[in-house]
């Protein structure tokens, strides 16, 4: 069955077919649609729509769903203002709406808005790797190209540098006569002591840190990670040049006694400490500790079985490099009894079992986890040497070091990372792992802890070492916190038979 028209080309009558929905004219060929093979072709233009899923919680509102999905219809239409919208209705609906908080930020035009909802999410949850990946776009540590070369699992290539690689140094001349600069023990600040210049004491600050999970995604975004075995120095003021250890911070040239303090190398290898405490105890003072160590009783016993008396000692001031941690720490403790139907005291077997086991949950904020950033001397002594106060940190600069040369890190703060989250896995453990009063031999208590969010920063900290030489030859190491005094000995080391 078919409907007459008349042909707009020759003014025969067209003919409709119902089965195609397409009129054509018989006598010269003219078609005409109702419409839908440009609707068809225009979707086709645009492509299939992207199938969006989400990546939030499973308890979302189900109207703020129907909203985020209404939104990715405008965007397919090209409305994007009225996706916006739809979004922030869905917000409203549900403050922790992570997927509607992510496409606000990544539509909307105004960077205020993205970074406000960026944060929101990462508030939420500190691991959301999309959001900071656009959060360290934003901040300008990350190109787009290469927050997008996160989204696979390559990882940086590490590179051993070939030889010596040049390096530039801050010289520690007094700006006045040119003289050699040190620092005061007493007050800490930088002095010459030729001309009697006095620098102006550095200023206290509160370093906030890094987020460790951003610069986590920042390393892997580098293609690179170089490996120095030694830097190339050349000294400013003689000229002489020579290669010194990866570990030297600072160093004096062997030449002209010019006292040198690294900047950078040419493979951007490292990164400058934040802050520094000041040496509080002194040269004196941490040899008294030493020897108030070595008169203990547990010292006399070890002399009973060992000649551990001390011959000869070296004691030196170095400011060491320390990564320094806080976390939130969520703390998961069960509590599970194995015999609960012994216990006279729960009259029902249904009170019983639900004593039987017991879950809790606790939030903790730790504070100012040291992890000395060198592997000599060991983490085991390092370890050991007590909390400093942060109280008395300021900020880092070169002529801080006039005095007491510096190390270079050597344990980055991945690895450090790990180390801090043992100890205060050890830590938490000890706080909620002890049975409580009442509690038999088949109670059992687990402790789990998640670390959910963790910073760290680069510190340089006062520690005094010690070499000691017993009169049998053998070898220890004592260090001194040289802002708390507190004293740490290691153990004795056989010197090695000669061949």
């Amino acid at each position: 069955m078919g409907i007459k028209l008349d042909c707009p080309e020759c003014g025969q009558r067209l003919r409709f077919d119902l089965n195609t929905t397409v009129v054509e004219c018989p006598h010269c060929g003219y078609k005409r649609t109702n419409g839908l093979d440009e609707k068809i072709a225009e979707v086709r233009a645009k492509g299939p729509r992207p199938n969006i899923s989400l990546t939030s919680h499973d308890d979302i509102n189900p109207r703020a769903v129907s909203l985020f999905y209404t939104a990715h219809d405008h965007l397919f239409e090209g409305k994007t203002e009225a996706a916006l919208a739809e979004l922030r209705e869905a917000i409203e609906i549900q403050r922790d709406f992570f997927d509607a908080h992510l496409w606000i930020a990544k539509i909307s035009p105004d960077e205020a808005v993205k970074r406000d909802h960026l944060s929101t999410i990462l508030a939420y949850n500190p691991g959301h790797t999309e959001a900071m990946r656009m959060m360290l776009v934003l901040n300008g540590r990350l190109t787009q190209a290469q927050a997008d070369s996160l989204n696979s699992t390559q990882e940086p290539s590490v590179r051993h540098a070939e030889g010596a690689v040049a390096t530039s140094t801050t010289t520690l001349r007094c700006p006045n006569c040119k003289g050699d600069l040190s620092a005061d023990p007493h007050t800490g600040r930088v002095v010459c002591r030729f001309c009697g210049y006095t620098a102006e004491s550095p200023p206290k600050i509160q370093a906030n840190g890094d987020l460790l999970f951003a610069a986590l995604l920042e390393r892997r975004s580098q293609p690179v990670r170089w490996v120095i075995g030694e830097r190339l120095l050349h000294c400013n003021e003689c000229g002489a040049e020579r290669t010194i250890a990866a570990d030297k911070l600072s160093t004096r040239c062997p030449f002209c006694g010019s006292n040198h303090v690294i900047e950078q190398d040419a493979l951007q290898s490292f990164e400058q400490p934040e802050g520094l405490i000041p040496f509080t105890i002194t040269r004196d003072e941490a040899g008294a500790r030493i020897k108030e160590r070595l008169r203990s009783f547990s010292e006399r016993i070890k002399g009973w079985l060992d000649n551990n008396k001390v011959k000869a000692a070296a004691l030196n001031g170095y400011y060491l490099p320390f990564w320094v941690f806080d976390a939130i720490v969520e703390v998961n403790r069960t509590r599970i009894d194995q015999n609960p139907y012994d216990k006279q005291r729960w009259p029902t077997a249904a009170q019983a079992i639900a004593q039987a086991y017991q879950r809790m949950t606790y939030q903790e904020v730790l504070g100012e986890v040291e992890v000395c950033a060198v592997t000599s001397p060991s983490l085991e002594l390092t370890g050991q040497l007590g909390d400093y106060d942060m109280q008395e940190l300021v900020s880092y600069e070169a002529g801080l070091l006039a005095r007491y040369p510096a190390s270079l890190y050597t344990v980055d703060f991945d690895k450090a990372a790990l180390e801090a989250r043992a100890r205060i896995s050890l830590q938490m453990r000890g706080k909620y792992g002890s049975r409580e009063l009442g509690d038999d031999e088949d109670v059992t208590i687990n402790v789990f802890s998640n670390v959910q969010q963790m910073s760290f920063r680069l510190l340089l900290l006062p520690v005094w070492i010690a070499t000691l030489v017993e009169e049998d030859r053998d070898r220890r190491i004592a260090l001194v916190n040289g802002q708390t005094g507190q004293t740490v000995l290691g153990k004795a080391i056989k010197p090695e038979k000669s061949r």
